[in-house]
């Protein structure tokens, strides 16, 4: 149970935390929090949270139906197509209140298009039974939906509500120069090394996992065993 309870808050939070990024939170001159617990909890992030909720929920299901044989393949499939309707009714509700939020044009831009793309894909994948293909849809719906949180926020950090000078941006809040610099190289010099180890564990696990393989393999029998029982199989 603590294991899905922290399964299902972690995106939650995330969620609600990255929909107060670019909602809005109340900050003053000095870039401080004004607000109070139940500030962080607005419409605009409760929503956000519950669509990571969800599309985590399916990518996972779908992750499983790619992964697995037999009831297990079969549940995770029905699970997923449970799931799927109200997946792409979130995200697609949530690129349009994202949208709304912070564009000031009527179209969607590319990441937002995307992302309701993908989701549409998704959900037709799952019930065409496209294991692979849904799985990778709803990667690309996960990608797209964060993508669009930080384009559309760009060039802020953390939007504030009470007054659009108190915004705190790229400029007024980064790092100096050379710490800039420091964490660049971290990031060249390893971020490749875990993407190559992320692709290794892909192809190491690519395989469908079944319940025999985690059966108990029988012991084999000594030579007085096999003359007392001759017909006793293993």
């Amino acid at each position: 149970m603590l294991l899905i309870a922290g399964s299902v808050l972690a995106p939650l939070l995330i969620g609600i935390a990255l929909g107060d990024l670019l909602h809005g939170l109340p900050i003053n001159s000095a870039q401080n929090f004004t607000g109070s617990f139940w500030d962080l909890l607005q419409p605009y992030a409760l929503w956000t949270g519950v669509t990571l909720v969800l599309l985590c929920l399916l990518h996972g299901a779908t992750f499983l139906s790619l992964k697995t044989t037999d009831d297990m393949h079969a549940r995770s499939r029905q699970l997923a197509r449970r799931i799927a309707p109200f997946t792409g009714a979130f995200v697609i509700g949530f690129i349009i209140w994202t949208h709304v939020t912070a564009s000031t044009t009527f179209f969607l831009n590319f990441i937002e298009l995307l992302a309701v793309l993908a989701v549409l894909a998704a959900v037709s994948l799952v019930y065409a039974s496209r294991d692979g293909w849904a799985f990778t849809a709803t990667t690309v719906t996960i990608a797209s939906c964060i993508l669009a949180i930080f384009t559309d926020l760009y060039p802020n950090v953390m939007v504030s509500s009470t007054s659009a000078a108190y915004n705190l941006t790229v400029h007024n809040t980064a790092s100096p120069p050379y710490a800039l610099k420091a964490m660049t190289i971290v990031v060249v010099v390893f971020l490749p090394l875990v993407l190559l180890y992320q692709a290794w564990t892909y192809y190491v696990f690519r395989r469908r996992v079944s319940r025999s393989e985690f059966q108990p393999v029988p012991e084999p029998r000594t030579p007085q065993e096999q003359t007392a029982n001759p017909d006793r199989i293993g």
